[in-house]
């Protein structure tokens, strides 16, 4: 299946080796489209499947995309040398006085996924929080059932904290829950550095 083109890529934010990431704007709303409208993809963010119409969609991103979630920074993510759209992912609720950030991310097409794309950008992501956010500690979730993205973490810097006991569904069966963090006072930059605004 092909991806949907259209979208834009705006100026580079903070630059990797094979990956950038970029602002979200409107130009990506179709390729969000597509990738909110494929079981597998949804079903590896965690969420149920169900259609998402072109409206419902856009209310929901409305929000995000025009500033007004107080605590919420998202990219999307462009591999550079083909300026190709592969993802998206934000850092959520960092205003609190505990200086925490929940992390999500989406590799949208299969192809894309596996290839070390979801790493790098999830490094730069981290290094963001931690040098211009000032987080502290960045968490996230994922199922167990979705080991590929447990590894890409932990390539990444985070590691396990605990476990949620059979409590996501996917195909069928039970899952656990798998929380991992990442502190600043752990992380280790050891790939070229990001350039950050």
């Amino acid at each position: 299946m092909e991806a949907p083109v259209g979208a834009q890529m705006g100026p580079i934010l903070i630059e990797g080796q094979r990956v950038g990431l970029c602002p979200l704007d409107r130009s990506l709303m179709p390729l969000i489209m597509w990738w909110a409208n494929d079981p597998l993809t949804i079903e590896l963010d965690g969420d149920e499947f169900s259609p998402m119409p072109l409206e419902r969609l856009e209310a929901l991103w409305a929000p995000l995309l025009s500033g007004e979630r107080a605590g919420w920074a998202g990219f999307s993510i462009w591999l550079l040398a083909e300026k190709r759209p592969v993802g998206l992912l934000n850092l959520r609720d960092f205003l609190t006085p505990h200086r925490t950030a929940e992390f999500g991310i989406t590799i949208g097409n299969p192809e894309d996924r596996g290839r070390g794309y979801g790493t790098e950008a999830t490094r730069l992501a981290l290094r963001w929080a931690f040098d211009m956010l000032g987080v502290h500690n960045v968490w996230l979730d994922t199922s167990s059932a979705n080991p590929a993205a447990i590894r890409a973490y932990e390539k990444a810097g985070f590691r396990e904290i605990g476990r949620v006991r059979e409590a996501r569904v996917m195909g069928g069966r039970r899952h656990d829950i798998v929380l991992m963090d990442c502190l600043a006072s752990e992380f280790r930059w050891d790939a070229p550095d990001a350039r950050l605004p």
